[in-house]
């Protein structure tokens, strides 16, 4: 910036004040963002449009949840350097604070995913954030490509052609995208979504941005602290992505998280009476794989549902996403050992895109192209790399993956054929976190989180470089804060209701 040449006090008071609705970085010859900063937003009672398309059955919400939601829509550019030239709107929604206490200001959240709708998670979420809730407005949005935001659209169903390999498969759907989304596709990468939180964050009239972010979020939350330094409030990331490890990487150490968790699955499992997996460890995955075998060769109906071997896997990989699942899981494999798959269908049907989620859902059917929500998960994810897999890359992944969980390994490695024929470039930009001038943040990681393992928390901790403290909780599950562990909710809230962060090495559970 320029130096300022000002005569008096009060014109010094007059910038000041003018600050918060103002970029946090201007320099000379950057692009006028001034409008997108001041604009003022119009929040409204939600339309039942937007909360149909909740997941939830509405249990966990308390009488009158839904009336108190206001939604509202943001416009930010589509292109920060050319602001002009195009704009969209953000689909915002936030449950303003009760009381008591002070207000805090707001609280942003993001679920995860990429590809998942904040707005559908504060709506399902019911008083998961009573809280916080108290004192700060809790505010979410659809990122870019989401939800309402201009969701991706790849066309309506499965581009037909004579190759109908996999990777031949992935590559239709990709230019099937280009052709109905190509002009969005350049503009949902995770730089560009922390540039809309820090228009949100002026938009809400608060001067730094207090910010709980889970699984995919704590990813988008690091690279606002590295895009925004001096705009970093009390900032939460809980299932951290480790920055350290590119697509192949955290595809092979999701494998091995997964099997992991299902072999402390089992061996809990073994622990109880009447066991559906048998009667000891080896025995437990023999039978595991056994189902994954028989579901393939023979797939089972149930209620018109075609359940194969990828129902199968998914289902276990639902259960294993949280501890609380894993009863059902066991009564769903006694079932299935009787020959009755219904448990398993249920279980596979329970988080499809649902938030925090760190491994997408297989497409409904094999020949029909995946949800919406994914799609927006492919075409983040391919905004947010360089790395570019093709036919010829697959039998390594497939033999790689395998060697690390026999399950999991092969249901994973499709995905490594995501972005082959992506029709835009991607880059790491979304890798660079280093943040030396931020406050420190609370980093949260579970000791057998699957989706994001636990080192991955210690090396965003060593890449922000700013003395940030990681909270070990000793348990299983993706997401510590929604867990109901009440150690690892008082020093989450106490870091964002009071500034107060626990010693390095705290641990719960």
């Amino acid at each position: 910036m320029t130096a300022l040449r000002v005569s008096t006090l009060a014109a010094v008071v007059a910038l000041l004040c003018a600050f918060v609705g103002t970029p946090a970085a201007a320099a000379v010859g950057d692009p006028d963002l001034t409008s997108f900063y001041e604009q003022t937003l119009s929040w409204e009672p939600c339309g039942q449009d937007l909360q149909s398309g909740a997941q939830s059955d509405g249990a966990a919400q308390p009488p009158g949840f839904r009336e108190r939601l206001e939604c509202a829509r943001m416009e930010v550019p589509r292109d920060y350097a050319n602001p002009t030239r195009s704009t969209m709107e953000v689909q915002l929604i936030r449950l303003k604070a009760t009381g008591p206490g002070k207000r805090l200001g707001s609280l942003v959240l993001n679920p995860g995913g990429p590809g998942a709708s904040g707005v559908n998670y504060l709506i399902d979420s019911g008083n998961a954030f009573a809280r916080l809730g108290q004192r700060y407005d809790i505010v979410s949005f659809d990122p870019r490509g989401t939800g309402q935001t201009e969701p991706i659209s790849c066309g309506s169903k499965l581009p037909s052609g004579g190759d109908e390999s996999l990777a031949a498969k992935e590559k239709r759907i990709n230019e099937a995208c280009g052709r109905y989304s190509g002009g969005l596709l350049r503009w949902v990468g995770t730089p560009d979504v922390a540039r809309d939180m820090d228009v949100l964050r002026a938009a809400v009239h608060d001067d730094k941005l207090n910010y709980l972010g889970f699984s995919y979020g704590t990813k988008l939350g690091a690279v606002y602290a590295h895009e925004f330094p001096d705009k970093v409030g009390r900032m939460v990331l809980d299932s951290v992505e480790d920055p350290t490890k590119n697509t192949w990487q955290t595809a092979l150490a999701q494998a091995r998280g997964f099997q992991r968790a299902l072999d402390d699955f089992a061996a809990d499992c073994l622990r109880g009476p009447d066991c559906p997996l048998g009667t000891d460890q080896s025995k437990a995955q023999d039978q595991l794989r056994n189902w994954y075998q028989e579901l393939s060769e023979r797939p089972m109906k149930v209620k018109g549902e075609t359940v194969d071997e990828t129902t199968y896997v998914y289902a276990l990989r639902e259960a294993l996403y949280s501890r609380s699942d894993w009863p059902a899981l066991r009564q769903a494999l006694t079932q299935l050992r009787r020959g009755d798959a219904a448990g398993i269908l249920r279980m596979s049907e329970g988080g499809g895109g649902s938030a925090t989620r760190a491994v997408p859902a297989p497409p409904v059917g094999r020949d029909e192209l995946p949800p919406q929500d994914q799609l927006a998960l492919r075409a983040i994810a391919c905004r947010d790399t360089s790395e570019r897999y093709d036919a010829g890359d697959y039998p390594r992944a497939e033999r790689e993956l395998t060697a690390a969980s026999p399950l999991f390994g092969p249901d994973i490695a499709p995905l490594l054929l995501d972005c082959y024929g992506w029709p835009v470039a991607g880059d790491d930009s979304s890798r660079e976190v280093a943040a030396p001038d931020a406050p420190p943040l609370l980093l949260v990681a579970t000791s057998n989180d699957p989706a994001t393992p636990y080192e991955g928390a210690f090396n965003m901790a060593r890449e922000l470089d700013n003395s940030s403290v990681v909270l070990t909780y000793h348990g299983e599950g993706h997401a510590a804060y929604t867990t109901g562990d009440l150690c690892v909710q008082r020093h989450v809230d106490d870091f964002l209701l009071n500034g107060e962060l626990p010693e390095a090495g705290t641990s719960c559970g």
